[in-house]
């Protein structure tokens, strides 16, 4: 029996959203081995407040409904504008974690690959992949919004307030990204500038890819 690209992006969503779920769950149980092992975060449950989390669940959610829409064959490019949003949020964990935060653990004498291992290696790794894939090459539709990379950086936009404000100026929950690289809070604009432009250029990335293999002669 053959399978059917549909039913690949059908099984992709549904793995990513009971994986991840899953992991965030276990995360705000038991903690992160990277956390655990600085110490960033003092209670498991504050996992919920990390990027990681809180962007994982909201790709857990759109794969379940997008896997759900697309078995009833009401998979449309409104649902892909969310799913590209979702994944770009995920794209951004994704990157920041293996480029910026575990090399920083790293040069600092610790093991690289802790910040990609038990619940994170879902959360951290494969799961963002896996909607990177999932967006690009099994989609059925395009995203119809006319800004749909704009608004796929709205996840950073919404987390950068509360992070700045209980961070950076109330200074109520420890910097666990360590944006202010050690109190240097005047440089935390720019840090989330630079994460605003990660988003909008994996977005970029993502749409183009995803239009390239969905028909490739019309680029």
């Amino acid at each position: 029996m053959k399978i059917t690209k549909s039913q690949i992006f059908t099984f992709i969503n549904f793995f990513i959203a009971v994986t991840g779920i899953t992991a965030a769950i276990v995360a705000m149980t038991y903690g992160s081995r990277g956390a655990r092992l600085d110490g960033t975060i003092t209670a498991h449950w504050q996992q919920i407040f990390t990027f990681t989390v809180l962007s994982n669940i909201f790709l857990s959610i759109v794969a379940l409904i997008s896997a759900i829409l697309n078995i009833r064959g009401k998979l449309s490019g409104r649902a892909a504008t969310w799913y590209l949003t979702a994944a770009t949020a995920g794209a951004v964990t994704c990157i920041t974690v293996l480029f910026f935060l575990a090399p920083m653990r790293a040069a600092r004498g610790s093991n690289y690959f802790d910040m990609i291992l038990e619940p994170m290696f879902f959360l951290h790794f494969l799961n963002p992949i896996l909607a990177a894939v999932s967006f690009i090459f099994f989609l059925p539709t395009t995203p119809s919004a006319r800004h749909a990379r704009l608004i796929a950086t709205i996840p950073i936009l919404v987390y950068a307030v509360p992070y700045i404000l209980f961070v950076v100026i109330l200074q109520l929950v420890p910097d666990f990204y360590g944006v202010t690289f050690g109190g240097r809070y005047y440089l935390t604009p720019l840090v989330f500038l630079a994460f605003f432009l990660l988003a909008f250029a994996a977005a970029s990335l993502l749409l183009f890819l995803h239009r390239k293999a969905l028909n490739p002669k019309s680029i």
